[in-house]
């Protein structure tokens, strides 16, 4: 469930959580937000009810559709894959994916930069062979290894192993013995039919006042928070819609969306209490101009997620909606505030 909902839709980018059980209570449902504030022109008159004709509207087809992934093989450490300085995917687990990945942070034709950031295992071998009182690993070991593959499918195709064109493959050096932490990076050339402004034309975050970034950046998950408690799907479908016609085209999928968007709506309509944001980090991607506030907390289940949790469930679950924020140029943080990202 979660990878379906994070190609249906960008803004939903960490779940850490799994097919729910609905419990709804009769809700408050008083808004004390302004969502007009934070939403682009193009989806101001986005509705659950026009929502997926819209996004239909909007993908577009060509005579070649090139898809591009990764397939990744790790051993004896933790990942996260960075694009043009976008997150892309993790894996906090010790064993790999079967299928290829999708590459989503591609705007445009050209040189596309890829970095491979290395975790050590932590508690988790010790887990896997029920050792409870051995030490966790803090450092990566002579074993640790990725070896990463840019692949491309042309949409077209029917995907299948004969399909996929090899572009790049890397190994990280083996320098990396020993170290709390490692990275590399190395660039490929995409060529795609679409083109997208995206995020380009937003400020440098990290050269603004930080203590104001970080107020705002809190304010805009609270309100993402109080969407999901007050179950205000428009308001959610409207701060989503200009990043979900990006994910979508850079797939090209144009169809099963009425499907996707029912089971979307799982994770927006639900009996949610919000907890407190705290221990997080402010991460910029993009060069600055994308922020997200991610959980210090390494738990599987929620690391790399974002700082706002949801409760749900008798058995307490917790969801993080995946929130990327945004300012576009000429947009005052003080009085304006932030925006989801395209």
């Amino acid at each position: 469930m979660r990878k379906l909902l994070v190609i249906f839709c960008a803004g939903i980018s960490f779940l850490g959580c799994s097919q729910k059980e609905k419990t709804l209570a009769s809700k408050d449902t008083k808004v004390t937000y302004d969502i007009n504030k934070h939403i682009f022109p193009e989806a101001k008159h986005i509705t659950e009810d026009n929502f997926v004709y819209e996004l239909n509207s909007q993908i577009k087809h060509y005579n070649n559709e090139p898809i591009y992934y990764f397939r990744i093989h790790k051993q004896n450490c933790l990942i996260e894959v960075y694009v043009n300085d976008i997150f892309n995917n993790d894996d906090y687990e010790l064993s790999n994916y079967i299928t290829p990945i999708n590459i989503y942070p591609i705007l445009k034709s050209g040189k596309q930069e890829v970095t491979v950031k290395m975790y050590p295992v932590g508690n988790l071998i010790n887990e896997d062979l029920g050792r409870e009182n051995a030490p966790p690993s803090t450092t990566l070991s002579d074993n640790a290894e990725v070896e990463i593959e840019v692949i491309m499918m042309d949409n077209k195709s029917k995907k299948r192993f004969d399909d996929e064109k090899s572009i790049v493959k890397h190994m990280n050096p083996k320098e990396v013995a020993g170290k709390e932490y490692y990275e590399f990076s190395f660039t490929f050339d995409a060529d795609v039919p679409y083109e997208f402004e995206g995020w380009t034309k937003g400020q440098d975050l990290r050269k603004l006042d930080q203590d104001l970034v970080r107020e705002k950046a809190e304010e805009f998950y609270k309100m993402v928070g109080e969407i999901h408690v007050k179950n205000d799907l428009d308001s959610e479908l409207k701060i989503v819609y200009p990043s979900t016609i990006r994910i979508r085209q850079v797939l090209y999928k144009d169809n099963n969306i009425k499907k996707l968007f029912e089971e979307y709506k799982e994770y927006v309509v639900d009996d949610y209490n919000q907890l407190p944001i705290i221990n997080y980090t402010l991460q910029y991607m993009g060069n600055g101009k994308l922020l997200r506030l991610i959980t210090n907390n390494l738990d599987t289940n929620l690391r790399g997620g974002g700082a706002l949790k949801l409760e749900y469930g008798k058995d307490k679950d917790i969801f993080q909606p995946g929130i990327t924020l945004f300012l576009p140029e000429g947009r005052d943080l003080a009085t304006q505030g932030f925006m989801m990202w395209k």
